[in-house]
């Protein structure tokens, strides 16, 4: 008895391998950029000579040590020396760059109100804006917060109270709440404009598969603020969930060119940028970009799994084309060549379907059904697929045998494809598991 087995055009769609966790997971943008931030603010020996505003220009040095170096402007020149005093008298933090403290300009804005003096962005010192602010500074995030959010309830205009929520969440790490924070800002200050930006990108990044619209607002806002590589590459990511290849591609060039340029960016920022655009260039179907990306990947990292599986992943397109078209011979062909490109994953996928791709042929040949099985269990024993296609070569020898252990073949493939059963139900592969049950249903019943 000879049976047919119609099973891999099927199966095509279960098994398309979608690449790895990449490296963008929020926040792991190419670069983790801290703004310098004011520690504690100074005190002044010179009398205000009125109400005004002045912004002057900190340098803060990596280790915390500063100068007050000029003022950028004021609105009441008789104010310049007491607020130079204040700034150069504050402490602050320091930038840091991936974790490492650098070199940053601060611009520190001081408002004079007759005998007092502000930042612009805290309000008065006993005030609860002030407070908010005073908690920041402190590091106490979760008050700020708390009181921020309660101060808004009643104020849901006060964008200073909307700014420091925003800054209160993004040091406390809560990047996709921030962003929310600042998206209701406007504009956003001159001092958190980077910080914002960061937020965006960060939020884009971690948003790109969930909320791909949201993601891609985010990170046209992140570019708005600051147009580096940080934030043009999370708009990048954040495209390619929304599957504009197109545009993905524009922004990720745009955001390796300023990364690979700057001698600060280091190689997994550059592995990370690569493999961005290299699924931008996948997603788009350029073989020649995909190419020359996983080629330079490979150099910046030998041990990468990621060109290998979107490689792999080309291929295994190209053959699921072929089956949709029963063009079995260049199914199995591409399928070898998804094998020979690819990581695991990949292979055991692709010598799995070539083997059912090899059991839909005319007069199949179940010894060679069977030797790509046995190459996919080879490669991952416990693979559902795998497992289904062993017991269907199995089956299949079963089926044209004439020898005294035609019945133990028979045994072995109902064993294995109880085992294939077992392992789909243990990955959730319930479409897997029906496709399972109906062919033992009905070639080994």
């Amino acid at each position: 008895m000879n049976r047919r087995f119609r099973l891999s055009v099927a199966l095509a769609a279960l098994a398309f391998l979608a690449p790895p966790a990449c490296a963008w997971a929020a926040p792991a943008a190419p670069v983790n950029l801290i703004p310098a931030r004011l520690a504690t603010r100074g005190t002044t020996t010179t009398p205000p000579a009125g109400a005004g505003r002045v912004v002057v220009q900190v340098l803060v040095n990596a280790n915390g040590s500063h100068k007050a170096t000029r003022v950028i402007r004021t609105s009441n020149a008789g104010d310049n020396k007491a607020a130079m005093e204040i700034a150069q008298s504050s402490t602050y933090h320091p930038a840091t760059r991936n974790g490492k403290p650098i070199v940053w300009f601060y611009d520190y804005t001081l408002v004079f109100t007759g005998s007092s003096v502000s930042t612009s962005d805290l309000g008065p010192p006993n005030s609860q804006l002030g407070q908010i602010g005073r908690m920041v500074r402190a590091g106490n995030y979760a008050g700020a917060k708390a009181m921020a959010t309660t101060y808004l309830a009643s104020n849901p205009g006060n964008t200073q109270a909307r700014t420091q929520l925003g800054v209160a969440e993004y040091f406390a790490g809560d990047y996709t709440d921030s962003a929310q924070a600042f998206s209701q800002v406007g504009t956003v200050s001159a001092r958190y404009k980077q910080l914002a930006a960061h937020a965006f990108a960060s939020a884009a990044v971690a948003l790109s598969t969930s909320n791909p619209a949201t993601a891609v607002s985010y990170g046209k806002k992140a570019v708005q603020l600051d147009g580096g590589a940080n934030s043009l590459f999370a708009l990048g990511v954040a495209e390619l969930g929304a599957k504009d290849a197109a545009s993905a591609v524009v922004n990720l060039k745009k955001a390796r060119s300023l990364g690979f340029a700057q001698k600060t960016t280091d190689l997994k920022s550059k592995v990370n940028l690569d493999t961005a655009l290299l699924e931008a260039y996948s997603q788009q179907g350029d073989s020649a970009g995909v190419q020359a990306i996983a080629a330079e990947i490979k150099q910046l990292d030998p041990t990468s799994p990621v060109p290998g599986r979107i490689l792999g992943n080309q291929y295994l397109a190209a053959a699921f084309a072929s089956l949709q078209a029963l063009k079995y011979d260049d199914a199995v062909k591409n399928f070898d060549l998804a094998a020979q490109a690819g990581d695991s994953q990949v292979q055991v996928t692709a010598y799995a379907q070539a083997s059912l791709a090899l059991a839909e042929e005319q007069k199949p040949d179940y010894d060679k059904v069977k030797a790509y099985a046995d190459k996919a269990l080879a490669v991952k024993s416990d693979d559902a697929l795998a497992n289904f296609a062993e017991g269907v070569a199995l089956a299949g020898q079963w089926s044209i045998s004439k020898s005294a252990n035609k019945a133990d073949l028979k045994k072995q493939a109902i064993a294995t494809c109880n085992k294939a059963e077992q392992y789909a139900t243990a990955e959730g592969n319930n479409a897997l598991l029906l496709k399972i049950q109906a062919f033992v249903k009905a070639s080994l019943s």
